[in-house]
């Protein structure tokens, strides 16, 4: 049986919805508006594993076509400050930013043609997500609906839909199919969303389906910009109690402020000029932020389970500052545990950051440049990446690491690029370098330090524009990745006989592990903490 793959955090259907959904009426009368639908590639982005902008990485077509048969799929309104201007600020690169500021204006169509190019965006999507109509909320709720349209039809054969009145002339889709059919046509494929824990175990282990388990990221998706806290209370409740399926853990906060807490720096400095980060940037919560982050785990002000919050929505820590992080486990996670009421971390698609403690992070946030590394120069040591902290709350509450596969987050500089480290080796490293970190800690009995094996999955944020890992850049590629991984960690074992790894004896109990990594981890993960049907069964 060929070996199956989950993805912790990424985005299948984002490229079309993107390119339907101010067009809806249009994709409807040619039978295209599916999730299904194929949005064709630039081949040549893709072969030589480019960022994810002009090509597809992990629609359901490439998704069925490379066995990845749980997707943790996450739903994301695009933050506004992505296609806005903004004022420029004083200081030495003033009249930079005033020049830059003035040209992306939102107002001129050069903004529109950077975003459009760029990010492959379609131009009325765009002027959708300048306009005053564009509401978060809305939006999540019409992305939801999309994405839940063909959860559990099965379909004879994908649509493909060429963007381009040029390409639509001088292509053929029928040579592309039949040339490229792993990136186009997907037979007899089905995706089902579960409604109950029962529907989910059943689905896992179906392979004839891919099991669709919803995510959102960024709480800004409950529209904190606009609504009062009030307001953003009752959508966390509706979330619960009127979505058709259940949500199953929520990236808190993402690249911009949401009113609620802190965000890590993100944007590299050459987007910096575009893209201002600076408002509550590295901060932590405000009491706002800690009513809804209790509201989404179904806790009240005292830390116990209310059945009138409803079922138990994760949290995922990926780009939350470690200020905030800190916070979370402090006032939140720790007195649960203590209680016994264990809330498993969750970094969905993260690097390891090499750095000690979230203090030290918190230390360090001033001097967060490009290319800034840990002591050993291998590791991305922004604090978007997860410390030892944060991998022994992952082992003790039983969590998950999801490892991205964003080159940058993992640790290539401007230097290392086009080197063979960017590879297998950028990925073994980081693997490596969170199951050291477990070995090593302190704080974690010698029964606990193993179980990092059973805490690490595959989480590549593909889809999110993400600068792939050059072999990799798409799911077709988790295959060849595997087959790689095995092979690392093999010749690894046989070097020193090294802690980390002295429990594999042989190549198939390595083959297991990496089995464990690629699918089994996740799986066991969502059967065990996936919502049954009523809260009060729940709990």
């Amino acid at each position: 049986m060929a070996m199956r793959f989950s993805d912790l955090h990424c985005h299948n259907h984002m490229r079309a919805h993107f390119w339907m959904q101010e067009q809806r009426k249009r994709f409807e009368r040619k039978g295209q508006f599916s999730p299904w639908t194929v949005i064709s590639s630039n081949r040549k982005g893709y072969l030589k594993g480019k960022m994810g902008a002009s090509y597809s990485q992990t629609d359901l077509v490439k998704a069925w076509n490379g066995n990845l048969r749980l997707t943790f799929n996450s739903l994301y309104p695009l933050e506004k400050p992505f296609v806005k201007g903004f004022k420029p600020k004083l200081g030495e690169d003033k009249w930079t930013r005033f020049l830059i500021a003035f040209a992306t204006s939102h107002k001129l169509p050069l903004r529109d043609f950077i975003q459009t190019a760029y990010m492959r965006i379609p131009d009325d999507a765009v002027d959708y997500f300048q306009s005053t109509a564009y509401d978060y909320w809305e939006s999540l709720n019409r992305e939801m609906e999309f994405v839940t349209m063909d959860s559990g039809k099965r379909i004879k054969r994908n649509e493909v839909f060429t963007p381009g009145l040029a390409r639509r002339i001088f292509e053929s889709e029928k040579n592309r199919r039949n040339n490229f059919p792993r990136e186009m046509l997907a037979k007899d494929a089905c995706y089902h969303i579960p409604k109950t824990r029962e529907d989910l175990k059943a689905s896992v282990d179906d392979d004839s389906e891919i099991t669709m388990v919803l995510t959102i990221e960024g709480a800004h998706a409950l529209g904190t910009d606009r609504a009062s806290i009030a307001e953003v209370s009752r959508r966390v409740n509706y979330i619960k109690t009127q979505w058709p399926t259940p949500v199953f853990f929520i990236t808190f906060a993402h690249h911009f402020d949401n009113k609620l807490c802190g965000h890590a720096h993100s944007i590299p400095d050459q987007g910096k000029a575009l893209l201002d980060q600076s408002v509550n940037l590295n901060a932590g919560f405000n009491d706002n932020g800690r009513r809804i982050l209790r509201e989404f785990l179904g806790l009240n002000r005292k830390l116990e389970k209310d059945p009138k919050l409803g079922y138990r929505i994760l949290i995922d820590v990926k780009h939350m500052s470690a200020r905030a992080r800190k916070e979370y486990y402090e006032e939140i996670v720790k007195p649960c545990l203590a209680k016994d009421d264990i809330i498993p971390i969750i970094g969905s698609h993260c690097g390891y950051s090499g750095i000690s403690s979230l203090e030290k992070h918190i230390e360090r946030m001033p001097k967060e440049v490009d290319d800034y590394c840990d002591e050993s120069g291998l590791f991305n040591s922004w604090n978007i990446n997860l410390c030892d902290e944060d991998i022994e709350m992952i082992v003790k509450t039983k969590g998950l690491f999801g490892l991205s596969f964003d080159q940058r987050i993992l640790g290539i500089t401007a230097e290392d690029k086009e080197s063979k480290r960017n590879g297998i080796q950028l990925l073994w490293e980081n693997i490596e370098g969170i199951v050291k970190s477990a070995y090593a800690n302190e704080n974690l009995g010698d029964e606990e330090k193993p179980h990092i094996w059973k805490c690490i999955t595959i989480g590549t944020d593909l889809e999110g524009l993400i600068d792939p890992v050059s072999p990799y850049p798409t799911v077709l590629e988790f295959e060849v990745f595997a087959g790689n991984l095995i092979f690392e960690i093999e010749q690894a074992r046989k070097k020193g006989n090294p802690k980390h790894l002295s429990h594999f004896k042989d190549l198939n109990e390595v083959r297991t592990a990496v089995e464990d990594f690629c699918f089994h981890n996740a799986a066991n993960f969502v059967k065990k903490h996936y919502p049954i049907k009523t809260f009060e069964e729940d709990f």
